[in-house]
């Protein structure tokens, strides 16, 4: 089954959200929200109670600190390395405040490289507006694995959708809410380059923007184009939030800026089903955390949910809990896999090498074209030679026949010997080759010692040799020798 997201977001008396499906491969949004604080309600828990209601219980949820609580930095740092980055970004980020961070959590994201050095966004939020957010979703059963800045995620979506165009060029996001509004200057490659909110906005969500508002809006604007106009070219402005479908604010912000005004609906947010431009402005922000949990996501999103608030529930569907002992159980498994076809691997090759000499000995009496079982051909061969020997009236007892079948008897099967000469005589006979050990040796030496065939096996030497083998030789007399000799 599909796993379902619920993004959401609080910005004054609303309560917004955004509902996708996920799976491996895939990824779609299925609906949007919104709840209104009633008359008489003191927060905005019954309307996040309702709105949980309509899209039902979601296995993952994502929200957005409102930005009015959040105070943002962007910090340039000499290095990349995400745990240093832990270690540093807090203290790097007081130096810019006028408070210590003891009662607060810092969060950071990596928004690109400049110069060999790593840019970062880093936010700072005290732990009491947080743990009341945490508290407000938890009263409806919600408990989010990632609580984030909706504006930072507009912005992301806009500099990937700036990356594939050409030319590129700088925006600067006007993400306009009930009471407050979220600035964030994009440069031409993606990079944000400076973040602020402002206490100005519509009163609620279907009231226009004042002109004071307007005014203020408008200030903040031009101050943030002029404080980075050296590094940044004049940007284009983007619209998003509640406010952004006043018609007099976009005609206003064009005539006092010079500058061309775009919706948020241009810039990727595709996904949200069609409708107007005020509303896909409106759930510009959840449609923008949702894509950052989308498969294959480039996005990187700064997590409030550190330390004490870090995230410790189960999401279902998600099976990050395992991939470490999976990982370690496929090593275990590939290694026990590799280490038996190695095992075979090597078996067949002594069984080739053995083959290979056994018909090598065999070929002067089986020919060059010895079959595979030349063991077994030769001891039919020699069964053969036997009985033509003994027709031919040979009537010697331990002929060279039977001394080499009495040999293949007696010796046991797998025994790790290799015979490199083997000489007969009248008086006995000789052998010559190479063991894998001294007990290799006792062990032929005595096989061939209870066969009645020879009267005393003897080894004349065994020594050491290099790659872990004995070199050996046996004599052996034939028992009908020293019989005959008496």
């Amino acid at each position: 089954m599909p796993q379902r997201i619920l993004a959401l977001e609080t910005p004054g008396d609303l309560v917004r959200g955004a509902v996708a499906e996920r799976t491996w491969n895939s990824f779609q949004l299925t609906g949007v929200f919104e709840e209104q604080r009633l008359s008489g309600e003191t927060g905005l828990a019954e309307a996040l109670k309702r709105l949980v209601l309509r899209t039902g219980k979601p296995d993952v949820v994502v929200s957005a600190l409102p930005g009015e609580f959040v105070v943002r930095r962007l910090l340039e740092l000499p290095f990349s390395d995400m745990r240093r980055l832990n270690q540093v970004v807090p203290f790097a980020l007081e130096e810019h405040l006028p408070f210590p961070v003891d009662d607060a959590v810092v969060a950071f994201a990596r928004v690109g490289r400049n110069n060999g050095h790593t840019m970062v966004v880093a936010a700072l939020a005290r732990r009491a507006d947080l743990r009341n957010h945490l508290d407000l979703l938890a009263s409806a059963g919600l408990d989010p694995r990632m609580v984030t800045l909706s504006e930072l995620a507009i912005a992301s979506l806009i500099a990937e959708h700036e990356i594939s165009t050409t030319p590129p060029s700088a925006h600067l996001l006007l993400a306009i809410e009930p009471r407050t509004t979220s600035i964030v200057l994009v440069d031409s490659a993606g990079m944000p380059r400076a973040l602020r909110t402002v206490q100005a906005g519509p009163a609620s969500a279907g009231d226009g923007l004042g002109r004071a508002a307007a005014a203020s809006i408008l200030s903040a604007a031009r101050q943030t184009i002029l404080a980075h106009s050296a590094e940044v070219q004049m940007p284009d402005v983007v619209l998003a939030g509640a406010g952004a479908t006043s018609p007099e604010l976009r005609r206003e912000i064009a005539e006092r800026l010079a500058t061309p005004v775009h919706d948020v609906g241009e810039f990727g947010v595709s996904m949200l089903p069609d409708g107007s431009h005020g509303e896909k402005s409106r759930f510009a922000g959840c449609a923008a955390m949702l894509m950052a949990e989308s498969p294959g996501a480039k996005v990187e999103l700064l997590n409030f949910r550190q330390g004490e608030f870090a995230f410790r529930g189960r999401v279902r569907g998600d099976l990050t809990p395992f991939y470490s002992s999976a990982i370690l159980a496929g090593a275990v498994a590939l290694a026990a896999i590799l280490n038996f076809a190695l095992g075979i691997s090597v078996d067949l090759a002594r069984v080739h090498k053995l083959n290979r000499a056994i018909a090598a000995a065999a070929a002067p009496a089986l020919g060059p074209g010895a079959p595979d079982n030349a063991v077994e051909a030769l001891r039919s061969a020699i069964v053969k030679m036997d009985k033509r020997l003994q027709a031919a009236g040979g009537g010697i007892e331990s002929s060279p026949l039977e001394v080499l079948l009495a040999i293949s008897r007696d010796l046991p099967k797998r025994l790790p010997v290799e015979m490199e000469n083997l000489t007969f005589d009248a008086s006995g006979v000789k052998l010559n080759g190479e063991a894998d050990s001294f007990a290799a040796v006792d062990r032929m030496k005595n096989a061939l010692g209870r066969d009645r065939t020879f009267g005393s096996v003897e080894v004349v030497h065994a020594k050491a040799i290099g790659g872990g083998k004995v070199s050996f030789e046996l004599t052996l007399s034939l028992r009908d020798a020293l019989e005959g000799g008496r």
